[in-house]
């Protein structure tokens, strides 16, 4: 996603502070992850990339869970606490003083993480260039229900009716208010301000639309073009809704970069998932997190990478790969499992069912199948027969295990870590090291032990 232009004098005002009860779910609603990433996260991102870099969060107190997640997720954000739920005018209050200094404002839910950069942008042009003291985004729903209808006369706003206000004449008005307004901040605050309570001692946000009205200068309303961005969530099955659409959007963009989706319904891409050119994704496959894949490659079926650097020209089969980073033409699996904290350089070879944690394999290392490289330095040019195990555990703490370059490591090896085998050493089959190897000698047996003729080999 790219950031256009910074949109000087504005300020976001993104209001996350509800808990979303209707989500039946202990972890609050702007918390739910669309395509990997929170809701609010989503929305946030938006507002930054439409150029607006001052963003204010609303949150229920100043370090709760939501207000701890969106400083781990969205640098450069401001928190504002709500403290009692007094209803979405309040909370938009709640965030003016750390809105001070701005001239226009940006108030929007953290439930609508299917908001583009491009909506955003546009909303604050269009209240850019009017005299409107406030703009505030519509959508044409075919089921409207749930949300406010905008009322008009003349082509002219003249309010919102509440969802629980609406009767015969205005339930089936299809234009809604999706919950996105612009407003010049010295008519806003004091306008929230000024807003009286309800019986509830609530405040809302959507009395701002009437006051606007009022208003010599008047409100205006935007529409969207793409009705989905204004599907807010707020129960599970509006999630998996969003999930979907959010997920197509992923897989479309991706399509139209020059990235091959032999079965897009069973392709699942994270929204912070970057693939180059010419890379091709088999059915099943799942690419997670902050995951980024070179060009020229070929993965699937049935692979799972999360939060991989993956380069160009590397062959994936259907195998899981975490948090670790993959040099150019590489192949791997299928059914092997790379751990976190790996580093495979550049041609290496992963056989089937190879496990390797917390390691770095060399330039050109084969690694046979059925073997186990755990918390190893392995050099360049090594060759790891099928069954070798690095027995990294002694029952207490763990320990490294080193392999020079060159080395070759017979079928069916175990290495005891902490240990070191030199450069273009070499184990027999089935050994058990238990000590240093030096350079160039071949030991043999359980434990093993130098072979003196075959020193030098």
């Amino acid at each position: 996603m790219t950031t256009a232009s910074p949109a000087t004098g504005w300020v976001a005002v993104v209001l996350a502070a509800g808990r979303g009860t209707r989500m039946r779910s202990r972890l609050p609603k702007v918390l739910h992850p669309v395509a990997g990433r929170s809701m609010v996260r989503h929305v946030c991102e938006a507002v930054r990339a439409a150029g607006c870099e001052q963003i204010v969060v609303v949150t229920a107190s100043a370090d709760d869970e939501v207000a701890r997640a969106v400083r781990a997720s969205v640098p450069g954000v401001r928190i504002a606490a709500q403290g009692e739920p007094l209803g979405t005018g309040h909370a938009a209050l709640a965030g003016q003083a750390e809105a001070e200094g701005a001239s226009r404002v940006l108030i929007l839910n953290g439930d609508l993480p299917l908001l583009t950069e491009r909506t955003v942008r546009e909303l604050m042009q269009r209240h850019d260039g009017s005299a409107s003291v406030l703009t505030f985004l519509t959508a044409f729903l075919e089921d409207p229900t749930g949300y406010g209808r905008v009322l008009r006369r003349m082509g002219k706003v003249t309010g919102i009716v509440e969802e629980t206000e609406t009767d015969a004449s205005t339930r089936g008005e299809p234009e809604v208010n999706v919950g996105l307004y612009a407003a010049d901040a010295a008519w806003l605050w004091p306008t929230l301000d000024a807003v009286q309570p309800g019986p509830r001692g609530e405040r809302y946000l959507t009395d701002i639309i009437a006051r606007a009205v009022e208003h010599p200068d008047g409100a205006q309303a935007y529409t969207i073009v793409e009705s989905a961005e204004a599907q807010q969530v707020n129960t599970r099955v509006e999630l998996s809704r969003a999930e979907q659409l959010m997920r197509e959007r992923i897989r479309r963009r991706l399509m139209l970069d020059g990235v091959t989706l032999v079965d897009p319904a069973t392709t699942y891409i994270d929204a912070g998932v970057t693939v180059a050119a010419d890379t091709t994704l088999l059915p099943g496959v799942h690419i997670l997190g902050e995951s980024s894949i070179g060009g020229g490659c070929r993965i699937g079926p049935n692979a799972v990478l999360r939060d991989m650097r993956v380069g160009d020209r590397c062959e994936i089969g259907g195998s899981t790969l975490e948090e670790s980073t993959v040099g150019d033409d590489v192949t791997v699996g299928p059914y092997s499992h790379v751990r976190p904290g790996s580093a495979i350089e550049p041609g290496v070879h992963l056989g089937n069912y190879a496990e390797v944690k917390a390691s770095r394999i060399g330039a050109r290392t084969q690694i046979g199948h059925f073997s186990y490289i755990g918390d190893a330095d392995v050099g360049t040019d090594v060759n790891i027969g099928a069954g070798t195990i690095t027995a990294n555990y002694d029952g207490v703490d763990k320990h490294r295990t080193r392999i020079g370059d060159g080395a070759f490591i017979g079928s069916d090896s175990m290495l005891i870590a902490p240990v070191e085998v030199g450069a273009r050493a070499r184990t027999a089959a089935g050994s058990v090291v238990t000590h240093d190897v030096p350079e160039g000698t071949l030991v043999v047996g359980a434990p093993a032990r130098i072979r003196p003729e075959r020193q030098g080999v």
